[in-house]
């Protein structure tokens, strides 16, 4: 067979795998668990650590997997891996293929740390598993499966990683694990979104201004703005300098499904409109409730409990057999300042109805107004927390949910004066089929804050790996 023919017979192979490509023998844990999650849920994954398992020419086999079978290459991305010749030089293949592919987004980092990244992936968008490597699985596997539609097909690449993990003493169980989340679920929709226009002649600068300050959500559209709310709820406000006409109404889920044709929505327009909705409604509450705003990098918003609105000592939780206790916010007396747990909140209508909920860190010096240098806050978000692992950061959302729902399974956020959205609690957990035991790490003690060294009660099941950070925030 010549060499034509044999890159003829290569090209007609199928691209249903996906490669990891990762530098260091310290990256070997966390790629050897991805590519068991992977394998496990239906993916064809080659990595580097298949060199392990002897007998085959794996680095040709590898190379062989990377140019003609994958259809996609996850990076797992830190400063160091990023450097190495190896990485590059997967890299460098790997654009070569996304050439050829004409895919922009064949590769795919995967954030385990700030790393600046190379020339060929400086447009790529990374997946961010700085916060937890469950959260950042479940951030993967939704763009895998909504955005790109990666096949899923049954193979026997899972013996292949079970061998791995019995190389490493870390075997791949039957016994299925569940991974907690960061999203709530919308369990309750308003009935309709209404469509509003000022009538007549009136001043813009005046409208805005009122729109800005509205008791109710609404989002500017053309000589209007469309709301949850009906016209009564709104029209007081408005008063009659800035009368109003209702010019239509859509129900709510119609509009997350189609758009709204009738006055030019299309979904995707539909869907970012609901987004802004929400995160009024979610902001207002929030207001409602004590919680203060921080400005981070980008437009995101942090909200956070000064000393004086939320409980300073272990907040208890339970939802049904999800139970534990843990602090929102404490005082670091080696530091002399407070520290204060806040999230930062979005909603999103795929792959379900959701909003996302983002755990964040704040500081202040008095337990009131936030230290004013950003940089100084960088900082102590990167040094303060080091020590903190994933089950603390996942308490501690847990707790701060509780706290502001009230201890109930639902938190309800008012969009008019009739209706709410609907957020189930405790946040959203998803089962996979097999686990992947790591061994236990004694906690290290938190010098920062001394006051909560001691283990809360656990959840009385399987949960995400136990590791992760308050993230860069970097959105």
């Amino acid at each position: 067979m010549t060499a034509s023919s044999k890159s003829k017979e290569a090209d007609a192979e199928p691209r249903e795998a996906i490669f990891i490509s990762h530098a260091a023998p310290e990256d070997n844990a966390f790629t050897i668990w991805l590519g068991a999650k992977l394998s496990a849920l239906g993916y064809e994954v080659w990595a580097d650590v298949l060199r392990l398992k002897g007998g085959d020419d794996w680095q040709r086999k590898l190379e062989h997997a990377l140019r003609h079978r994958a259809c996609k290459m996850l990076l797992v991305a830190n400063p160091n891996a990023v450097q190495k010749q190896g990485v590059r030089n997967e890299i460098q293949i790997a654009s070569d293929v996304a050439r050829k592919l004409q895919d922009n987004a064949f590769i795919i980092p995967l954030r385990m740390e700030p790393f600046e990244a190379p020339f060929l992936i400086a447009h790529a968008q990374y997946i961010d598993f700085t916060k937890g490597w469950a959260r950042g699985l479940s951030e993967l596997l939704e763009t895998l499966q909504e955005t790109y539609h990666v096949p899923q097909n049954t193979r026997d690449g899972e013996a292949i990683w079970r061998d791995i993990q019995l190389l490493h003493a870390k075997t791949l169980t039957r016994q299925p694990e569940r991974l907690i989340s960061n999203w709530l679920s919308i369990d309750g929709l308003p009935d309709k979104i209404r469509y509003s226009e000022f009538r007549g002649q009136i001043s813009e600068r005046r409208a805005q201004a009122a729109m800005k300050d509205a008791p109710w959500p609404l989002k500017p559209f053309r000589r209007g703005f469309l709301s949850f709310a009906r016209i009564h709820d709104l029209q007081d406000h408005f008063g009659g300098n800035l009368p109003l006409d209702s010019k239509g109404e859509r129900r709510v889920a119609g509009f997350l499904e189609t758009g709204w044709d009738k006055i030019g929505i299309e979904r995707i327009d539909a869907r970012n409109q609901f987004s802004d909705l929400t995160r009024q409604a979610l902001e207002t509450l929030f207001t409602e409730r004590g919680l203060r705003s921080y400005a981070m990098s980008g437009t995101q918003l942090a909200w956070w409990a000064p000393l004086d609105v939320a409980p300073t000592n272990k907040i208890s939780f339970r939802w049904d057999d999800i139970s534990g206790l843990r602090q929102i916010q404490g005082r670091s007396e080696k530091r002399q300042m407070n520290w204060h747990f806040g999230v930062s909140a979005a909603a999103r209508s795929a792959p379900l109805r959701h909003v996302r909920v983002v755990s964040r860190l704040i500081f202040t010096e008095d337990g009131q107004k936030p230290f004013d240098d950003p940089a100084k806050m960088h900082r102590l978000r990167r040094s303060f927390a080091k020590t903190w692992r994933n089950a603390r950061w996942r308490d501690m959302l847990l707790a701060f949910l509780h706290w502001l729902a009230d201890g109930k399974n639902a938190l309800a956020v008012p969009v008019s004066s009739e209706e709410d959205l609907v957020l189930g609690l405790p946040p959203i957990t998803w089962q996979v089929p097999v686990s992947l035991p790591v061994a236990e790490e004694d906690p290290e003690r938190d010098e920062d804050d001394p006051s909560d060294n001691e283990e809360p009660e656990d959840f009385d099941a399987p949960n995400e790996h136990d590791r992760g950070e308050d993230g860069d925030d970097e959105d």
